[in-house]
């Protein structure tokens, strides 16, 4: 009888020391989907779990495991710097299976990118700027904007045609004829270039 006992007060302090330590006797993993993820900083939390994902990940995976008739409630603890995430299918209760329906999509903020014009008296110029696409301000425009450049992104602008019996030049281009400018988006608006048109 004093056997029984000491092993009913054995499993009971297991019990407890499991409890404290997060244990809870699960067998089935918390997971989820990844979509768009180019940046650092993104943090998932579960109750009491937090979880780092790491820029480019595809797929999620809580460290601790879950058992049959658990509830989850994934929720985005930190978006990451320069991106937007959003969580879906993130709460539930767990059946016999793993859980591996949530999903995160995370979106890279963009900002504008602009300059000013000077100079401009004829029509012809096109200005491109990569994947952004190409822009052709309207004679006697005095400024460009590419409306969406991604947060962290190289940018590299380009004449890709001169106006009319004009040639234009980008301010502080390290190119010979000033054809184009490089520079790296940062976590806000780029309003600084500038390009300078005269008379052939």
């Amino acid at each position: 009888m004093k056997n029984v006992y000491l092993r009913s007060m054995l499993a009971a302090a297991c019990a407890a020391t499991l409890a404290a330590c997060g244990g809870s006797g699960g067998n089935m993993y918390l997971s989820g989907s990844v979509i768009g993820l180019a940046k650092t900083g993104l943090i998932l939390q579960n109750g009491g779990e937090e979880l780092p994902v790491t820029a480019g990940s595809s797929s999620f995976v809580f460290v601790n495991l879950i058992k049959s008739e658990d509830r989850y409630d994934i929720k985005i603890k930190q978006q990451p710097k320069g991106a937007t995430c959003t969580m879906t299918n993130g709460s539930g209760k767990a059946n016999s299976y793993s859980v591996s329906t949530a999903y995160v999509s995370c979106i890279t903020d963009t900002y504008a990118l602009s300059g000013s014009i000077t100079g401009l008296s004829a029509s012809g110029l096109t200005l491109v700027n990569g994947i952004s696409g190409s822009i052709s301000p309207l004679q006697e425009a005095t400024s460009f904007t590419f409306p969406a450049v991604a947060d962290g992104s190289t940018y590299n602008l380009s004449i890709s045609s001169q106006p009319a019996g004009l040639t234009c030049k980008f301010q502080g281009s390290t190119s010979p004829d000033g054809h184009d400018i490089v520079g790296v988006m940062g976590s806000g608006p780029v309003s600084s270039l500038a390009l300078n048109c005269a008379p052939k």
